[in-house]
């Protein structure tokens, strides 16, 4: 019985965790990251703006993923 039993907490364990995983994995893209993919730069002002001061726009790119700005450090 305490087999099935720890034979189930891992089962959703498991499943929580590969479950996690594909969310992350879908995570949507930001402006920048979109313009990016379609090898443009983005046209939002804000963004422009934090371009141009080398920065990354903290209101479409809450996390920082902006590439942009990992570009010209890059340089």
């Amino acid at each position: 019985m305490k087999l099935i039993k720890t034979l189930g907490a891992i089962a959703c364990a498991v499943a929580l965790v590969a479950g996690s995983a594909l969310a992350a994995e879908k995570a949507e893209k930001t402006c920048c990251e979109k313009a990016k993919a379609e090898g443009k730069e983005c046209t939002h002002k804000c963004c422009v703006a934090a371009h141009k001061e080398g920065k990354s726009c903290e209101k479409c790119n809450p996390h920082k993923e902006d590439v942009k700005k990992e570009e010209k450090k890059d340089k």
